[in-house]
């Protein structure tokens, strides 16, 4: 399967925000036609979420292409663009919605009836560890993110991939129940938050096969639009009234190869959701199109080299000043990672050429992690994020007493105290040298007790989980695995 035209839209989207003096050096390359000038465009900045191997770029700039320009927006001495700076918004991500789950039967049969030979001596109605996720704790979670998001203005929800639950695909299964459960997903969402507009995007998980992308004749990206329109546009907003322009562009690329461009913020940011399942190494594709993958994340490979190339170029050597963060998942783990291009594998100090993603936990406990969701802040006049609350589920306290109870799991600028006020490519690149700290173990400690969020631990190494948080290219990780050799940590 050919590379499809988002990773053009991508490219784009981030030149609009070039400023003139760039386009003058190399016109041809920078030529933009739209209807506005890039002199009428005011930049804010730039926030990318991303969910691994599959998500979502969200750019903020002024320019969204779906709201008017307006020339009160532009930023003057003493005067703010938001009386309250802040702005907060949810990331949750990995929900795998089981509808054949069964809280009779034990993980070793992933809690389904048609698999099992025998029950368990205990009932789990809010999930097990090593089974994806009832709806008993689909609804659970979103009565929780209510609850806890009360007394917040939450402006928008990030909702990164992989709605439908694994293994699907059998022979009491298949790619209608994974629509199903997308329907769902969806709708409870919606009727949940029906005030702020949610931006979904495509696991490998809410495909018609697994890391099988539908083929040109396919309606599957069609169908999963008509999940997916309220959500985005927003349709229980206060003051929604339908917009054919808008309904237009999102059916324009998100039929074309599953990915969109929609605002939030009073048009101020700019949310480019992509499919990047495309650039998956999981993914069939012809010999033309095949290419040994040399990428990884903890070892593991997800994108061809070539877009992981191409991408880290963006992210951390052309755009790394305008980028405020990127969100991944798709792991399950509460992790962080660091792009850049050195190949200095003792490099400490900030590499300006560098940028930083945050990898979010899963809500299906299914890789021996509890439940788990974000509340993040985001400042809109420092352009920069500023902090997070995580929140979750004891899942083994939740069944033994038959009450579940979400409750604070951290807060990064307590858990991880630092002078530097913000959330960016220098503070992550702090927290990575802190792993390697012979004299304080406190950062240790807490990150590595985090990634199952609060479960048992599954085994690890030290220094590989120090050099895949620091090098996303093989060769520099591989470099520097070889330069710590004691396993364990």
């Amino acid at each position: 399967m050919t590379y499809p035209e988002s990773k053009v839209e991508i490219v784009r989207a981030m030149e609009y925000t070039k400023n003139q003096e760039h386009l003058d050096t190399d016109e041809t390359k920078y030529k933009i036609s739209r209807k506005k000038k890039l002199q009428e465009r005011c930049l804010i900045g730039v926030l990318t979420i991303i969910c691994c191997t599959l998500i979502v770029i969200l750019i903020v700039t002024f320019k969204s292409g779906h709201h008017p320009i307006s020339q009160n927006c532009l930023i003057k001495d003493n005067e703010r663009v938001f009386k309250n700076n802040t702005i907060k918004f949810i990331h949750w991500s990995d929900i795998h919605y089981d509808p054949f789950y069964n809280e009779t039967v034990p993980s070793k049969f992933f809690c389904r009836q048609q698999l099992a030979l025998e029950s368990d001596n205990y009932l789990a109605p809010y999930g097990r560890i090593g089974c994806d996720s009832p709806l008993n704790l689909l609804e659970n979670t979103l009565n929780a993110m209510k609850n806890i998001t009360e007394d917040e203005e939450i402006k928008f929800m990030l909702l990164t991939g992989d709605l439908s639950g694994h293994r699907m695909w059998t022979n009491f299964s298949g790619a209608d129940k994974v629509l199903d459960n997308i329907a769902i997903v969806s709708s409870k969402v919606h009727s949940t938050f029906p005030k702020i507009p949610v931006f979904p995007v495509i696991g490998n998980n809410d495909l018609p096969g697994h890391y099988v992308l539908p083929n040109s004749t396919s309606d599957w990206y069609k169908k999963l639009l008509t999940f997916w329109s309220p959500l985005i546009l927003c349709s229980g907003c206060p003051g929604y009234t339908r917009n054919l322009i808008r309904e237009r562009v999102l059916q324009e690329t998100f039929l074309e190869g599953g990915y969109y461009n929609t605002s939030i913020a009073d048009g101020k940011i700019v949310a480019l959701a992509l499919n990047s399942l495309y650039w998956s190494v999981a993914v069939e594709r012809s010999v033309e199109t095949d290419r040994k993958a040399v990428d990884t994340y903890s070892e593991k490979a997800y994108w061809f080299s070539n877009y992981t190339d191409v991408y880290v170029t963006i992210v951390a050597r052309n755009y790394s000043n305008l980028i405020i963060g990127q969100f991944f998942a798709h792991t399950h783990k509460d992790d962080y990672r660091l792009h850049s291009f050195s190949s200095n594998i003792s490099f400490s100090q900030h590499d300006p050429l560098m940028s930083f993603l945050l990898l979010a936990p899963a809500i299906s406990p299914v890789y021996h992690n509890n439940p788990a969701f974000r509340m993040l802040s985001l400042d809109v006049e420092k352009l920069s994020l500023i902090d997070f609350t995580q929140y979750f589920m004891d899942l083994v306290m939740a069944t033994e007493f038959s009450n579940p109870v979400w409750q604070l799991d951290y807060t990064f600028s307590e858990k991880y105290k630092s002078s530097n006020p913000f959330i960016d490519a220098e503070r992550i690149n702090e927290l990575n040298q802190q792993l390697l700290n012979q004299t304080s173990n406190k950062f240790w400690k807490s990150y590595v007790f985090s990634r199952e969020t609060n479960y048992q631990p599954m085994k690890y190494s030290r220094f590989t989980l120090y050099c895949a948080m620091r090098f996303v290219h093989f060769q520099s990780f591989q470099q520097c695995r070889k330069k710590y050799i004691v396993p364990g940590g």
